[in-house]
C-alpha cells in the first residue's frame, strides 16, 4: 500500500514537469473526472479545465513548501483559493483504501479456499476412518467363536482402499494394541470378553488384578453399586468422545473405562499406564523414567495399564451355538426331551424337579450324584451321567436363567494370563497353561468352556466354579482406525468399541484420537502409494 501511495505521488510529479505539459494537464483532468463519476467541476468561467486544475494544484502545493525548488519560477494561472487541490490526494487516498480493501478480500478467499480444501480432506478422512469400523463389525459378526478372522487379519484390515476420488486415495487400517512383549501393533481387533467387567465383578476377584489394591478395588465397588445388577453398552446410549467425565449421582452406570478416572484414587497414570497417547507404540518420552511425562520404568516395555485388562462392554446371549435359546433347566415346564442328552442326565433332572431342587449353572450336573425320590417315591441313589464327553453338548444348549445377556463372562479362548490369573481358583502358574492348551485346541473344540476340564487342566470341583464366569464367545470388540489419504498425508484417527450382538451391529463408544498423533510411522501410510507406483510401471 505505501509502495502504491508513493508511486502515486511520483506520478503527479511527472504530470507536473512533462514536455507536453497542457496535454497531459488536460488529460489528467478528465481522468479526474471519471475517477469521481462526474461530468465537470466547477471552475472559474473563462478559464480552461487544465488552468483551473493545475492553479488549484499549485496553490495547494505552495501553500505546504512541498515541490518549491522544482516549481520556482514557473508561472501558473492565478486562481482563487479553495479546497479544491486536494481533491486529486483524495482520489489517491481512496485508491490506496480500495487496494488493501481488494487485498483483504483477496487473502479471505484464499484462507476460505485453503479451509475448505482442508475440511474436505478432514471430512473424507473421516468417512474412510468410519468405513474401517463398519468392515470391523463386518467381519467380526462371521464367528462369535472364531476369532481367526478379527484378532490378526492383515489383508482384511491393513491400507484397506475405500474410494480415490482423483485428487486422493483414501485408505484405513484397523489395528489393536498387543499384549507387553509382542509387537506393538495387529491388524485385527481386541474383544472384550478377554477382559473384566468392571460393573460385574466382586471385589475380591478385582483386587487380585495387577496394580489394584484392595482398596482401590472395593472404591469401585462403592463408586456404583447398582451397576452389578446393570446391563452396560445399551444400544441407545450415546456415543462418548471425553477422557473423563465423574459421576456423582447415586445411581451410577459407567458407560465407559474413562469414567474410572472419577474413582477415589484412581490416576491416569493408574488407568493409562506408560501410553499417554494411546498409540500402541512405546515413544521415547515413555521409556525415560521420570524425564518426561508419563512416569515409566524404562524396561523398554509399554506397560499399557488397567484399561487392557479391564471392560465396561462385555455380555454374552444366553443362546446355543446355532443362535436358538438355551434350555432353562429350572423351568418346571420345560421339555427336556428335546436336548439329545443321555436318558441318564434327563432321569436325574427329572429327580432333581422332583425334589425342587434348582441348579446354580449347568456345570453343577458335572459328575454329579445325589439321593432323590423316584417316581413311587422310594429314595434312591441317582447320578448325573455327564462327564467329559456329554458336558459339551450340556454347556451349549442348557442354561439355568432365562436372561438373555450374560454380563461379565470371560472368554476362556482369548483372555490374556493376566486376566485368567484374576479368577478364582486360577493362579499365574495355571493361567499360563491355559493359554498354551488352547493353542492346539480343535475348532470343535473351542466352542464351550468344557475343553477346560477335558484337558486335565481343572478338577470337577473347580470347573464347577469356573463355569459360570467363563464363555469361549465374543461380541463386543475394542479396536482404532487409522484414515488416510495419499499423497496429500491427511488423516484421521478413531477409537471404537462396537457390539455385534445387537441387531444390526451397534457403535458403543466413538472418540476421535487425531490429536494425540499419528499412531503408525510414516512409512505404513507411503506403502499403498509405493505399491500404487510399482503396479503402474
Amino acid at each position: 500500500m505505501i509502495c502504491l501511495f508513493m508511486g502515486s505521488l511520483l506520478f503527479l510529479t511527472d504530470l507536473l514537469t512533462a514536455h507536453e505539459l497542457k496535454t497531459v494537464r488536460t488529460a489528467a483532468f478528465r481522468l479526474l473526472q471519471r475517477a469521481l463519476h462526474r461530468r465537470a467541476l466547477k471552475r472559474p468561467k473563462g478559464r480552461s479545465p487544465e488552468e483551473w486544475f493545475m492553479g488549484s494544484t499549485r496553490e495547494s502545493l505552495n501553500c505546504h513548501g512541498a515541490f518549491s525548488g522544482s516549481l520556482a519560477g514557473r508561472r501558473f494561472p492565478s486562481t482563487p483559493e479553495g479546497p479544491h487541490a486536494f481533491v486529486l490526494l483524495l482520489v489517491l487516498v481512496i485508491v490506496m483504501l480500495a487496494s488493501m480493501v481488494a487485498a483483504s478480500v483477496l487473502y479471505l478467499l484464499r484462507s476460505e479456499k485453503t479451509a475448505s480444501a482442508t475440511g474436505v480432506s478432514g471430512e473424507q478422512a473421516w468417512a474412510a476412518a468410519m468405513s474401517g469400523v463398519y468392515q470391523a463389525m463386518r467381519i467380526a459378526s462371521r464367528s462369535p467363536s472364531d476369532p481367526t478372522p478379527w484378532q490378526d487379519n492383515a489383508a482384511a484390515f491393513k491400507n484397506q482402499l475405500v474410494v480415490d476420488d482423483g485428487a486422493n486415495q483414501w485408505y484405513f487400517s484397523v489395528y489393536s494394541c498387543n499384549d507387553p512383549g509382542a509387537a506393538p501393533i495387529r491388524f485385527g481387533l481386541n474383544d472384550e470378553a478377554s477382559r473384566i467387567n468392571v460393573t460385574h465383578t466382586e471385589a475380591t476377584v478385582l483386587e487380585r488384578v495387577p496394580n489394584l489394591t484392595p482398596a482401590l478395588a472395593q472404591a469401585l465397588v462403592d463408586y456404583a453399586p447398582t451397576v452389578r445388577s446393570s446391563v452396560p453398552g445399551s444400544t441407545n446410549e450415546p456415543l462418548f468422545t471425553t477422557l473423563t467425565n465423574s459421576v456423582s449421582a447415586p445411581d451410577r452406570k459407567l458407560a465407559c473405562l474413562d469414567e474410572l478416572l472419577g474413582v477415589p484414587g484412581f490416576t491416569g497414570a493408574l488407568l493409562y499406564g506408560e501410553d499417554a497417547n494411546l498409540n500402541g507404540n512405546l515413544d521415547p518420552g515413555e521409556d525415560d523414567g521420570d524425564a518426561s511425562p508419563p512416569p515409566d520404568n524404562q524396561d523398554a516395555q509399554l506397560e499399557p495399564g488397567l484399561r487392557s485388562l479391564l471392560t465396561v462392554f462385555s455380555y454374552d446371549l444366553n443362546v446355543r451355538d446355532d443362535g436358538q435359546p438355551r434350555l432353562n433347566l429350572n423351568d418346571s415346564k420345560a421339555d427336556l426331551s428335546n436336548l439329545e442328552l443321555p436318558e441318564g442326565v434327563l432321569t436325574y433332572l427329572e429327580a432333581m424337579r422332583r425334589q425342587g431342587q434348582k441348579l446354580a449353572h449347568p456345570a453343577d450336573l458335572l459328575e454329579a450324584s445325589g439321593k432323590f425320590k423316584d417316581e413311587t417315591g422310594a429314595v434312591k441313589d441317582f447320578s448325573s451321567g455327564v462327564g467329559k464327553a456329554e458336558l459339551p453338548l450340556l454347556l451349549d444348549r442348557c442354561s439355568a436363567t432365562n436372561e438373555t445377556r450374560l454380563i461379565g463372562r470371560v472368554n476362556l479362548n482369548t483372555a490374556p494370563a493376566k486376566v485368567l490369573a484374576a479368577l478364582p481358583g486360577i493362579d499365574a502358574t495355571l493361567a499360563e497353561a491355559i493359554v498354551s492348551a488352547r493353542v492346539s485346541l480343535s475348532e470343535d473344540a473351542r466352542r464351550t468352556p468344557a475343553w477346560l476340564y477335558q484337558e486335565g487342566l481343572v478338577t470337577a470341583d473347580s470347573f464347577k466354579k469356573l463355569a459360570p464366569l467363563l464363555t469361549t464367545r465374543s461380541y463386543q470388540f475394542h479396536f482404532h482406525v487409522l484414515a488416510y489419504g495419499v499423497p496429500a498425508g491427511t488423516y484421521r484417527v478413531i477409537e471404537a468399541v462396537i457390539d455385534t450382538a445387537a441387531q444390526p451391529p451397534a457403535i458403543l463408544f466413538l472418540r476421535d484420537l487425531t490429536r494425540l498423533g499419528l499412531p503408525i510411522g510414516m512409512d505404513t501410510i507411503k506403502e499403498p502409494a509405493r505399491q500404487t507406483e510399482a503396479s503402474n510401471e
